[in-house]
């Protein structure tokens, strides 16, 4: 089945004029796309990475009990953990926004002074450890 791109969705939409078009559209929205869960979503990544979850967990200097809660699911990451194990499994920077979105955590924005230090680190493939350093030398907080 093919997954309808976000225009197409916002065309359909303009089409339903009652609000039993609107559950049915709904329902087949969930149906069609499925909206993964974030632990899914890391473990997707992950497994299309080639680390192992030990390797994520050291990679996003995360400690190991809490890194393999994360990943399944018992634990529910902050904003600056979710963008460590981004930066981990070296994503774009539109599979973090995605990743802090599915975390219910705010994505990054531009004009916020930490998080463009942070998007350059995602565009630039750094690691956590020189991410921090970065954040380090331009004034602000560390993951």
């Amino acid at each position: 089945m093919n997954i309808p791109t976000t225009d197409e969705l916002s065309r359909q939409l303009k089409t339903l004029s009652t609000a039993a078009e609107l559950e049915k559209y709904t329902q087949e929205l969930m149906d069609r796309c499925p909206v993964p869960s974030f632990p899914q979503y890391l473990n997707h990544c992950l497994n299309h990475s080639g680390l192992t979850p030990a390797q994520l967990i050291t990679k996003a200097q995360i400690q190991r009990n809490y890194g393999y809660q994360i990943l399944n699911g018992t634990r529910n990451p902050g904003r600056d953990r979710v963008i460590a194990l981004c930066l981990a499994l070296s994503l774009p920077l539109e599979d973090v926004q995605r990743a802090l979105t599915l975390a219910k955590e705010s994505i990054l924005y531009a004009k916020n002074p930490r998080d463009s230090v942070l998007i350059f680190c995602i565009n630039k493939k750094m690691t956590v450890a020189d991410a921090n350093l970065l954040l380090d030398k331009n004034g602000k907080e560390p993951l």
